[in-house]
């Protein structure tokens, strides 16, 4: 899936609990911290960018990109970060500024991993054996699904059908608060 994608996403799950600039870093880190760090490697070594098309496979990419994918796009490192990130929020309190309203430890956590996780949920059937299968049992099993691409236009005009009925419906319900709230004034 594109990161754009990714971050609309992350933005919809979690609308009007997590801010805004949290759900979108943590709905695209998974693969930011895979790419970003191969595109510079690549660059400063000459490499130059891979260029990607359906014939592109994993292994084209270098061994980098390949190890840190199977550390992001695992549920089970991804329940380790959301631990973690629970017991540093239980012992030294919640950052609520990122937050919309009061939260205790454990829903910040669950909110601040929660666009990752849709990430990686996304990921497993929009991802073929041949080009980033998503490894989401990783480190436990080496189990992975093989998807379809989701540059396939069947899968990316889903994509694009799902993310706008999904703001199409955010949009109606946060018009239906405002309009009630204005009436509820009005009286």
């Amino acid at each position: 899936m594109d990161v754009f994608s990714h971050w609309f996403w992350g933005l919809g799950i979690t609308r009007g609990r997590l801010r805004w600039w949290v759900a979108g870093m943590m709905s695209v880190l998974p693969d930011l911290l895979v790419f970003v760090p191969a595109t510079i490697f690549r660059t400063l070594s000459g490499e130059g960018r891979v260029k990607i098309d359906e014939t592109t496979l994993t292994a084209d990419m270098g061994w980098y990109p390949w190890q840190a994918y199977q550390v992001t796009h695992s549920m089970v490192w991804m329940t380790l970060g959301f631990l973690l990130t629970w017991w540093w929020f239980a012992r030294r309190g919640v950052h609520q500024r990122w937050f919309s309203g009061e939260v205790d430890a454990r829903t910040a956590a669950f909110l601040m991993w929660l666009p990752w996780l849709l990430h990686i949920l996304i990921d497993i059937p929009t991802h073929a054996a041949s080009f980033f299968p998503t490894p989401f049992l990783a480190p436990i099993s080496d189990f992975m699904i093989d998807g379809v691409r989701w540059s396939t236009p069947a899968v990316f005009f889903t994509n694009v059908g799902l993310l706008i009925t999904m703001w199409t419906v955010i949009f109606w319900k946060e018009r239906q608060v405002r309009v009630q709230a204005q009436s509820d004034g009005s009286d």
